[in-house]
């Protein structure tokens, strides 16, 4: 399992945007992070185009399933669809890594439980404004 933002692991920071702008302000070689909607479908373009690495918020298994195709690294997802994502990207052989979303260490044992491919917690996450 992949932990990032876990207290006692050195682990790689995401950046979240919502812009070209704040896409400028993140460092070289970032994880960028940011919803999947049919809004952010511009930025999900140029963050292709230019090879950079990003993470998919996704909320449902179809959003997921998008979210692959469009070559996202990672799907963070709410834990309440663990179960059934990581079915689906176990069964279709996803590239991405599923990740749920932990606010709290209590809230580990549970994506453990449903053998998701990763965790992150809240401090791994950090927003860039423009």
């Amino acid at each position: 399992m992949l932990l990032f933002g876990h207290p006692y692991l050195p682990s790689e920071t995401f950046y979240h945007i919502e812009s070209l702008e704040a896409i400028r302000r993140t460092p070289p070689n970032s994880v960028l992070t940011l919803f999947f909607s049919s809004e952010n479908l511009d930025l999900i373009e140029h963050l292709r185009q230019h090879g950079v690495r990003f993470a998919l918020h996704v909320n449902s298994i179809t959003d997921a399933v998008i979210g692959e195709n469009l070559r996202a690294s990672y799907l963070i997802i709410n834990p309440k669809y663990g179960n059934e994502i990581q079915k689906v990207a176990d069964h279709y052989l996803f590239d991405a890594k599923i990740l749920g979303y932990v606010k709290e260490m209590d809230d580990l044992e549970s994506l453990i439980d449903m053998r998701l491919d990763g965790a992150i917690f809240t401090n791994a996450i950090i927003k860039i404004t423009s």
